[in-house]
């Protein structure tokens, strides 16, 4: 029996196979229309191999669960909420560095202090937004 969760559970495992298919095929006309052919070759391989093995060994991996969107348990939730996290302060730590680099370089609102700025703008907004909204947000992302 279909139910509304089977159909969306069986939609999110193949979106991303459609979106790297997709999205190699874009890059495979991109890359030979600029005439560099083994790139119009290698990176579709890449991105559609990636699709491939994610959509495939999802039911067996953990990883490629992660990877592939299932996010059908409080355990994968609160793990791809942590990996955010970690990858936006990675990236914020990157983006105020080069800030430093332009600074030093005397290139200040080049793209790295502008980035830095729309990163520190939004977390400040977001940060607003989630104390001011009181219950409206969990605060656990399993809930």
């Amino acid at each position: 029996m279909l139910t509304m969760h089977s159909i969306s559970r069986a939609a999110n495992r193949w979106a991303v196979l459609a979106v790297t298919l997709v999205g190699g095929a874009a890059m495979a006309v991109i890359m030979a229309v600029r005439g560099e052919v083994a790139l119009a070759i290698v990176l579709p391989v890449i991105i559609i191999g990636y699709g491939l093995a994610v959509t495939f060994s999802a039911e067996r991996s953990d990883v490629a669960a992660q990877l592939s969107g299932h996010d059908e348990d409080e355990r994968r939730r609160l793990i791809n909420w942590r990996a955010g996290a970690t990858t936006a302060n990675v990236l914020m730590l990157v983006l105020v560095c080069g800030t430093f680099y332009e600074l030093v370089r005397g290139e200040l609102g080049g793209k790295f202090s502008l980035l830095s700025a729309l990163g520190g703008i939004t977390y400040a907004a977001s940060s607003a937004n989630y104390t001011r909204a009181k219950g409206k947000h969990p605060v656990d992302p399993a809930e």
